[in-house]
């Protein structure tokens, strides 16, 4: 039952940035996000959900975390996110009472989305579930907003041993995802936390177009890529990957993705990636038949 209802209510959120032959679902807003995907002929459907709630949860902040898999994750990149303010685990397709609790999984269905141009997603609505869903081809680079543009953002960042500072000035957070669809259908999904800060430029960026490489002319900020924290999970149908924020992270880069205001106050900010569907396994065999 707790299936058939995930899968009938997921949407695919907050997603910035990337290249125009995605095609997004419209974001449906104020009730569970979950919905049944279509399927697509030559990529495969990501979904991405955002959730808040109140930032003293005492259920979601541990209980529920001895029902999620932290080990999917390598034990060196886990340090390097517990260090900087991040907690992250993997979820099965029947995920824990207190997630199900956080997504209104008891809802009823929501309205069907209607396509559109991508649009991005104000994290600080008082909105509790957001989201919106997205195909996505192998290497193609999605980004997904996880704070709002702020005027300054002063950063204590952990680099293995090393602790230091820097502000940055007119930054926001975003999530970088690309993902790489093996044979056997599953998704090898590869996650890095970024700060984009300052004006936006006109820079080079190369993309994959079919078997040709591309090099274009972008609008792009700065960025400060945090690579010990990149992620590298693979995912089966209807598992998800979940990431949050440690409490009283300070001014570690996890306070800044993990938490908002509000108007009863601060809330942290839970967000759930799940590989909705995937073509046959002969779709992303590259070898010759």
């Amino acid at each position: 039952m707790r299936i058939a209802l995930l899968t009938s209510a997921l949407l695919v959120f907050a997603l910035a940035g990337g290249c125009r032959l995605m095609n997004e679902e419209a974001v449906v807003q104020g009730t569970s996000p979950l919905k049944p995907a279509r399927p697509s002929p030559d990529s495969m459907q990501m979904e991405v959900i955002w959730a808040r709630c109140p930032l003293d949860d005492a259920e979601l902040n541990d209980k529920m975390w001895s029902e999620i898999d932290e080990s999917q994750v390598p034990p060196q990149v886990q340090r390097e996110l517990a260090r900087n303010g991040f907690r992250v685990g993997m979820l099965a397709r029947t995920p824990p009472d207190a997630v199900a609790r956080v997504l209104k999984m008891d809802a009823s269905e929501p309205p069907a989305a209607s396509g559109g141009d991508p649009q991005p997603v104000d994290v600080l609505r008082e909105t509790k579930i957001h989201g919106s869903r997205r195909n996505l081809r192998r290497g193609e680079r999605m980004e997904i907003r996880a704070s709002e543009n702020k005027d300054s953002m002063p950063l204590l960042v952990s680099r293995g041993q090393e602790l230091g500072g820097r502000t940055f000035r007119d930054a926001q957070a975003i999530y970088a995802l690309t993902i790489d669809p093996q044979p056997d259908q599953t998704v090898k999904v590869e996650l890095t936390p970024e700060i984009h800060f300052g004006p936006s430029q006109l820079r080079w960026s190369g993309g994959e177009e079919g078997m040709d490489v591309l090099l274009r002319q972008l609008p792009m900020r700065e960025r400060e890529v945090f690579d010990t924290m990149r992620m590298q999970v693979r995912l089966a149908p209807g598992e998800m990957l979940m990431l949050a924020g440690l409490p009283e992270s300070g001014c570690r880069p996890g306070q800044y993705f993990h938490t908002a205001e509000s108007a009863s106050g601060r809330e942290q900010k839970f967000v759930l990636i799940r590989l909705a569907q995937v073509p046959r396994s002969d779709t992303f065999d590259d070898t010759d038949k």
